[in-house]
Protein backbone atom coordinates (compact mmCIF):
# COMPACT_ATOMS: atom_id res chain seq x y z
CA UNK A 1 0.00 0.00 0.00
CA UNK A 2 1.22 3.50 -0.83
CA UNK A 3 1.50 6.03 2.00
CA UNK A 4 1.31 9.83 1.99
CA UNK A 5 4.35 10.93 3.98
CA UNK A 6 4.50 14.68 3.28
CA UNK A 7 2.42 17.59 2.11
CA UNK A 8 3.82 20.91 0.89
CA UNK A 9 2.18 24.18 -0.05
CA UNK A 10 4.33 26.84 -1.68
CA UNK A 11 3.98 30.02 -3.67
CA UNK A 12 5.80 30.11 -6.99
CA UNK A 13 5.67 33.80 -7.90
CA UNK A 14 8.45 35.10 -10.17
CA UNK A 15 9.47 37.32 -7.24
CA UNK A 16 10.79 34.19 -5.51
CA UNK A 17 13.27 33.76 -8.35
CA UNK A 18 14.58 37.34 -7.99
CA UNK A 19 16.98 38.92 -5.52
CA UNK A 20 15.33 41.66 -3.47
CA UNK A 21 17.13 44.43 -5.35
CA UNK A 22 15.22 43.44 -8.51
CA UNK A 23 11.80 43.48 -6.87
CA UNK A 24 11.22 47.18 -7.69
CA UNK A 25 12.02 46.52 -11.36
CA UNK A 26 9.56 43.65 -11.42
CA UNK A 27 6.92 45.84 -9.75
CA UNK A 28 7.10 48.22 -12.70
CA UNK A 29 5.29 45.61 -14.78
CA UNK A 30 2.11 46.08 -12.73
CA UNK A 31 1.33 49.38 -14.44
CA UNK A 32 0.90 47.43 -17.71
CA UNK A 33 -0.92 44.38 -16.30
CA UNK A 34 -4.57 44.24 -17.47
CA UNK A 35 -5.43 41.37 -15.08
CA UNK A 36 -5.38 43.14 -11.70
CA UNK A 37 -8.41 41.87 -9.73
CA UNK A 38 -9.00 43.82 -6.53
CA UNK A 39 -10.68 42.74 -3.28
CA UNK A 40 -13.21 42.63 -1.86
CA UNK A 41 -15.35 42.30 -5.00
CA UNK A 42 -12.83 40.71 -7.39
CA UNK A 43 -13.30 43.50 -9.93
CA UNK A 44 -10.51 44.09 -12.45
CA UNK A 45 -9.19 47.64 -12.64
CA UNK A 46 -6.27 49.27 -14.36
CA UNK A 47 -3.31 50.27 -12.23
CA UNK A 48 -4.25 53.94 -12.51
CA UNK A 49 -7.86 53.26 -11.55
CA UNK A 50 -6.66 51.34 -8.51
CA UNK A 51 -4.46 54.20 -7.33
CA UNK A 52 -7.60 56.30 -6.91
CA UNK A 53 -9.89 53.51 -5.68
CA UNK A 54 -7.96 51.57 -3.05
CA UNK A 55 -8.79 52.62 0.51
CA UNK A 56 -6.11 54.91 2.01
CA UNK A 57 -5.56 52.63 5.01
CA UNK A 58 -4.84 49.71 2.67
CA UNK A 59 -2.67 51.80 0.36
CA UNK A 60 -0.62 52.80 3.43
CA UNK A 61 0.60 49.21 3.73
CA UNK A 62 2.96 49.93 0.86
CA UNK A 63 6.23 51.13 2.40
CA UNK A 64 8.42 51.28 -0.66
CA UNK A 65 11.37 48.95 -1.13
CA UNK A 66 12.45 49.11 2.52
CA UNK A 67 10.85 45.77 3.58
CA UNK A 68 11.89 43.86 0.45
CA UNK A 69 15.21 42.54 1.73
CA UNK A 70 13.75 41.04 4.90
CA UNK A 71 10.70 39.72 3.06
CA UNK A 72 12.82 38.03 0.39
CA UNK A 73 15.05 36.45 3.04
CA UNK A 74 12.01 35.08 4.92
CA UNK A 75 10.65 33.52 1.73
CA UNK A 76 13.98 31.93 0.83
CA UNK A 77 14.41 30.47 4.32
CA UNK A 78 10.98 28.88 4.04
CA UNK A 79 11.78 27.48 0.61
CA UNK A 80 15.05 26.05 1.93
CA UNK A 81 13.09 24.37 4.72
CA UNK A 82 10.57 22.88 2.28
CA UNK A 83 13.35 21.66 0.00
CA UNK A 84 15.10 19.98 2.92
CA UNK A 85 11.85 18.34 4.02
CA UNK A 86 11.18 17.01 0.53
CA UNK A 87 14.67 15.60 0.16
CA UNK A 88 14.56 14.09 3.65
CA UNK A 89 11.23 12.38 2.93
CA UNK A 90 12.68 10.87 -0.27
CA UNK A 91 9.25 10.20 -1.81
CA UNK A 92 8.97 7.58 -4.53
CA UNK A 93 6.29 9.74 -6.15
CA UNK A 94 5.58 13.46 -5.79
CA UNK A 95 2.11 14.53 -6.93
CA UNK A 96 2.21 18.22 -7.87
CA UNK A 97 -1.11 20.07 -8.05
CA UNK A 98 -0.75 23.21 -10.13
CA UNK A 99 -2.36 25.29 -12.85
CA UNK A 100 -1.52 26.22 -16.41
CA UNK A 101 -1.23 29.83 -17.59
CA UNK A 102 -0.91 30.00 -21.39
CA UNK A 103 1.60 27.13 -21.46
CA UNK A 104 0.07 23.78 -22.47
CA UNK A 105 -3.61 24.74 -22.65
CA UNK A 106 -5.39 27.36 -24.76
CA UNK A 107 -8.95 27.91 -25.83
CA UNK A 108 -8.78 25.19 -28.47
CA UNK A 109 -8.64 22.81 -25.47
CA UNK A 110 -8.96 24.00 -21.87
CA UNK A 111 -9.82 21.14 -19.47
CA UNK A 112 -10.93 21.91 -15.94
CA UNK A 113 -8.84 18.97 -14.69
CA UNK A 114 -6.01 17.06 -16.37
CA UNK A 115 -3.31 14.56 -15.44
CA UNK A 116 -0.03 14.23 -17.35
CA UNK A 117 1.15 10.60 -17.35
CA UNK A 118 3.87 10.34 -19.98
CA UNK A 119 7.03 8.41 -19.15
CA UNK A 120 8.86 11.73 -18.78
CA UNK A 121 8.01 15.42 -19.06
CA UNK A 122 10.38 17.89 -20.70
CA UNK A 123 11.71 20.84 -18.77
CA UNK A 124 12.59 23.52 -21.31
CA UNK A 125 14.41 26.64 -20.06
CA UNK A 126 12.68 29.85 -21.09
CA UNK A 127 14.10 31.91 -23.90
CA UNK A 128 15.48 35.35 -23.08
CA UNK A 129 14.88 38.26 -25.44
CA UNK A 130 18.30 39.78 -26.09
CA UNK A 131 17.09 43.38 -26.08
CA UNK A 132 14.53 43.08 -23.28
CA UNK A 133 14.45 46.33 -21.24
CA UNK A 134 14.48 44.39 -17.95
CA UNK A 135 16.79 41.62 -19.05
CA UNK A 136 18.19 41.09 -15.53
CA UNK A 137 14.68 40.32 -14.31
CA UNK A 138 13.89 38.06 -17.26
CA UNK A 139 17.14 36.14 -16.89
CA UNK A 140 16.58 35.59 -13.16
CA UNK A 141 13.06 34.31 -13.79
CA UNK A 142 14.39 31.99 -16.48
CA UNK A 143 16.85 30.49 -14.00
CA UNK A 144 14.21 30.21 -11.27
CA UNK A 145 11.74 28.33 -13.43
CA UNK A 146 14.26 25.82 -14.71
CA UNK A 147 17.72 26.56 -16.08
CA UNK A 148 18.67 23.00 -17.04
CA UNK A 149 16.97 21.19 -19.93
CA UNK A 150 15.97 17.72 -18.81
CA UNK A 151 13.42 14.96 -19.12
CA UNK A 152 11.76 14.85 -15.71
CA UNK A 153 10.73 11.32 -14.67
CA UNK A 154 6.98 10.82 -14.35
CA UNK A 155 5.17 8.16 -12.33
CA UNK A 156 3.41 6.97 -15.47
CA UNK A 157 1.88 3.69 -14.24
CA UNK A 158 0.62 5.39 -11.12
CA UNK A 159 -0.69 8.22 -13.30
CA UNK A 160 -2.86 5.83 -15.29
CA UNK A 161 -4.11 4.30 -12.05
CA UNK A 162 -4.92 7.81 -10.80
CA UNK A 163 -6.87 8.68 -13.94
CA UNK A 164 -8.88 5.47 -13.97
CA UNK A 165 -9.61 5.76 -10.25
CA UNK A 166 -10.75 9.39 -10.62
CA UNK A 167 -13.11 8.33 -13.41
CA UNK A 168 -14.53 5.66 -11.09
CA UNK A 169 -15.26 8.51 -8.67
CA UNK A 170 -17.10 10.49 -11.39
CA UNK A 171 -14.32 13.02 -12.05
CA UNK A 172 -14.21 13.94 -15.75
CA UNK A 173 -10.44 14.10 -16.09
CA UNK A 174 -8.51 14.90 -19.27
CA UNK A 175 -5.17 13.20 -19.80
CA UNK A 176 -1.89 13.99 -21.53
CA UNK A 177 0.56 11.29 -22.57
CA UNK A 178 3.16 13.34 -24.46
CA UNK A 179 4.17 16.89 -25.35
CA UNK A 180 3.57 17.95 -28.93
CA UNK A 181 5.61 21.02 -29.86
CA UNK A 182 5.15 23.88 -30.54
CA UNK A 183 2.61 25.36 -28.18
CA UNK A 184 0.73 28.63 -28.61
CA UNK A 185 -2.77 30.06 -28.82
CA UNK A 186 -5.29 32.48 -27.38
CA UNK A 187 -6.96 32.74 -23.98
CA UNK A 188 -9.58 35.36 -23.15
CA UNK A 189 -9.65 36.80 -19.64
CA UNK A 190 -13.35 36.92 -18.85
CA UNK A 191 -13.04 38.66 -15.49
CA UNK A 192 -15.58 41.16 -14.11
CA UNK A 193 -14.99 44.90 -14.43
CA UNK A 194 -17.10 47.89 -13.44
CA UNK A 195 -18.25 48.09 -17.04
CA UNK A 196 -19.08 44.40 -17.47
CA UNK A 197 -16.57 41.78 -18.61
CA UNK A 198 -12.89 42.36 -19.30
CA UNK A 199 -12.25 42.61 -23.04
CA UNK A 200 -8.74 41.20 -23.17
CA UNK A 201 -7.37 38.21 -25.05
CA UNK A 202 -3.75 37.15 -24.65
CA UNK A 203 -2.19 35.74 -27.81
CA UNK A 204 0.88 33.53 -27.30
CA UNK A 205 2.94 32.81 -30.44
CA UNK A 206 3.97 29.19 -31.11
CA UNK A 207 7.08 28.23 -29.15
CA UNK A 208 8.76 25.24 -27.54
CA UNK A 209 7.15 24.70 -24.14
CA UNK A 210 8.06 22.24 -21.42
CA UNK A 211 6.54 21.72 -17.99
CA UNK A 212 4.35 24.69 -17.00
CA UNK A 213 6.01 26.99 -14.49
CA UNK A 214 3.94 25.71 -11.55
CA UNK A 215 5.71 22.38 -11.92
CA UNK A 216 9.08 23.55 -13.23
CA UNK A 217 9.48 25.76 -10.14
CA UNK A 218 9.18 22.68 -7.89
CA UNK A 219 11.71 20.74 -9.98
CA UNK A 220 14.21 23.61 -9.84
CA UNK A 221 13.73 25.09 -6.37
CA UNK A 222 12.59 22.23 -4.16
CA UNK A 223 14.26 19.32 -5.97
CA UNK A 224 17.34 21.39 -6.89
CA UNK A 225 17.24 20.00 -10.44
CA UNK A 226 17.43 16.42 -9.16
CA UNK A 227 13.80 15.31 -9.16
CA UNK A 228 12.36 11.94 -8.38
CA UNK A 229 9.26 10.74 -10.21
CA UNK A 230 6.50 13.37 -10.31
CA UNK A 231 2.85 13.27 -11.32
CA UNK A 232 1.50 16.61 -12.61
CA UNK A 233 -2.17 17.26 -11.81
CA UNK A 234 -3.48 20.40 -13.49
CA UNK A 235 -6.52 22.43 -12.43
CA UNK A 236 -7.84 25.29 -14.55
CA UNK A 237 -7.94 27.73 -11.68
CA UNK A 238 -7.57 30.91 -13.74
CA UNK A 239 -9.81 31.00 -16.78
CA UNK A 240 -13.62 31.15 -16.94
CA UNK A 241 -15.98 29.64 -17.80
CA UNK A 242 -14.88 26.18 -16.55
CA UNK A 243 -12.95 26.89 -13.35
CA UNK A 244 -13.57 24.23 -10.69
CA UNK A 245 -15.28 25.32 -7.49
CA UNK A 246 -13.51 25.23 -4.12
CA UNK A 247 -15.85 22.39 -3.18
CA UNK A 248 -14.76 20.38 -6.23
CA UNK A 249 -11.07 21.05 -5.58
CA UNK A 250 -11.39 19.86 -1.98
CA UNK A 251 -13.15 16.71 -3.17
CA UNK A 252 -10.37 16.14 -5.71
CA UNK A 253 -7.80 16.27 -2.92
CA UNK A 254 -9.80 13.79 -0.86
CA UNK A 255 -10.03 11.49 -3.88
CA UNK A 256 -6.29 11.71 -4.57
CA UNK A 257 -5.50 10.72 -0.99
CA UNK A 258 -7.89 7.78 -1.13
CA UNK A 259 -6.45 6.61 -4.46
CA UNK A 260 -2.91 6.73 -3.09
CA UNK A 261 -3.86 4.42 -0.22
CA UNK A 262 -5.65 2.05 -2.60
CA UNK A 263 -2.49 1.52 -4.64
CA UNK A 264 -1.25 -1.98 -3.82
CA UNK A 265 2.39 -1.32 -4.62
CA UNK A 266 4.41 0.01 -1.69
CA UNK A 267 5.48 3.64 -2.20
CA UNK A 268 6.02 6.83 -0.22
CA UNK A 269 4.10 9.73 -1.74
CA UNK A 270 4.42 13.49 -1.27
CA UNK A 271 1.75 15.94 -2.44
CA UNK A 272 2.67 19.53 -3.34
CA UNK A 273 0.35 22.48 -4.03
CA UNK A 274 2.12 25.02 -6.23
CA UNK A 275 0.96 28.63 -6.53
CA UNK A 276 -0.83 31.42 -4.72
CA UNK A 277 -1.83 32.74 -2.45
CA UNK A 278 -3.26 36.11 -3.52
CA UNK A 279 -1.41 37.11 -6.66
CA UNK A 280 -1.04 40.30 -8.74
CA UNK A 281 -3.00 42.09 -5.97
CA UNK A 282 -2.64 41.47 -2.23
CA UNK A 283 -5.75 40.08 -0.51
CA UNK A 284 -4.65 39.43 3.07
CA UNK A 285 -8.18 38.71 4.24
CA UNK A 286 -8.63 35.86 1.75
CA UNK A 287 -5.13 34.52 2.36
CA UNK A 288 -5.58 34.39 6.12
CA UNK A 289 -9.04 32.87 5.69
CA UNK A 290 -7.51 30.04 3.67
CA UNK A 291 -4.52 29.45 5.94
CA UNK A 292 -6.68 29.48 9.07
CA UNK A 293 -9.11 26.98 7.55
CA UNK A 294 -6.24 24.70 6.51
CA UNK A 295 -4.69 24.78 9.97
CA UNK A 296 -8.05 24.14 11.67
CA UNK A 297 -8.86 21.37 9.16
CA UNK A 298 -12.11 23.20 8.43
CA UNK A 299 -13.45 21.52 5.31
CA UNK A 300 -16.63 23.61 5.32
CA UNK A 301 -14.69 26.87 5.26
CA UNK A 302 -12.36 25.67 2.50
CA UNK A 303 -15.29 24.59 0.35
CA UNK A 304 -17.04 27.92 0.92
CA UNK A 305 -14.23 30.27 -0.15
CA UNK A 306 -15.87 33.17 -2.04
CA UNK A 307 -15.57 32.48 -5.77
CA UNK A 308 -15.87 36.16 -6.66
CA UNK A 309 -12.44 36.67 -5.06
CA UNK A 310 -10.84 33.88 -7.07
CA UNK A 311 -10.25 35.69 -10.33
CA UNK A 312 -6.96 36.03 -12.20
CA UNK A 313 -3.81 34.50 -10.66
CA UNK A 314 -5.22 34.76 -7.14
CA UNK A 315 -7.31 31.72 -8.06
CA UNK A 316 -4.22 29.55 -7.46
CA UNK A 317 -5.39 29.21 -3.85
CA UNK A 318 -7.56 26.42 -5.29
CA UNK A 319 -4.43 24.27 -5.54
CA UNK A 320 -4.04 24.67 -1.78
CA UNK A 321 -7.70 23.77 -1.29
CA UNK A 322 -7.10 20.49 -3.13
CA UNK A 323 -4.03 19.88 -0.96
CA UNK A 324 -6.16 20.59 2.11
CA UNK A 325 -8.60 17.87 1.06
CA UNK A 326 -5.77 15.40 0.58
CA UNK A 327 -4.08 16.24 3.87
CA UNK A 328 -7.31 16.04 5.83
CA UNK A 329 -7.95 12.59 4.39
CA UNK A 330 -4.35 11.55 5.11
CA UNK A 331 -4.47 12.81 8.69
CA UNK A 332 -1.28 14.89 8.42
CA UNK A 333 -0.84 18.06 10.50
CA UNK A 334 -0.14 21.47 9.00
CA UNK A 335 2.99 23.38 10.02
CA UNK A 336 2.86 26.98 8.73
CA UNK A 337 6.37 28.17 7.91
CA UNK A 338 5.76 31.71 6.66
CA UNK A 339 3.14 34.06 5.29
CA UNK A 340 4.58 37.18 3.70
CA UNK A 341 2.16 39.77 2.23
CA UNK A 342 4.25 41.83 -0.20
CA UNK A 343 2.88 45.22 -1.28
CA UNK A 344 5.13 46.17 -4.16
CA UNK A 345 3.32 49.35 -5.32
CA UNK A 346 0.98 51.95 -3.77
CA UNK A 347 -1.85 50.40 -5.82
CA UNK A 348 -1.53 47.36 -3.47
CA UNK A 349 -0.30 45.12 -6.25
CA UNK A 350 1.90 42.25 -5.16
CA UNK A 351 0.77 39.09 -3.42
CA UNK A 352 0.66 36.92 -0.35
CA UNK A 353 3.52 34.43 -0.45
CA UNK A 354 2.92 31.39 1.74
CA UNK A 355 4.80 28.25 2.72
CA UNK A 356 3.61 25.30 4.76
CA UNK A 357 4.17 21.58 5.22
CA UNK A 358 2.13 18.67 6.53
CA UNK A 359 3.78 15.71 8.28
Amino acid sequence: MADIVLGIGTSHTPMLTLPADLWPSYAGRDERNPELAFPPDGVVMTYQEALHSVAPEVRARYRGAAPFGEQAATCQRALDELSASLREARPDITIIIGDDQDEWFYEDNMPALAVYWGDTAPLVPRQVVVNAPDRDVVEAIRRGYGDVAMDVPVASRFGRFMIESLVERDFDVAHMRYVRQPYGGRVARRYPTRQGELDYVRDTPPHEQGLPHAFAFIVKRLFDNNPGAILPVLQNTCYPPNQPTPRRCFALGEAIAAIVTERRESANVAIVASGGLSNYVVDEELDRMLLDALERRDAKALCALPRHRLHSAGSEVLNWVALGGAMQAAGLKMEPLAYVPVYRTPATTGGGWAFARWR
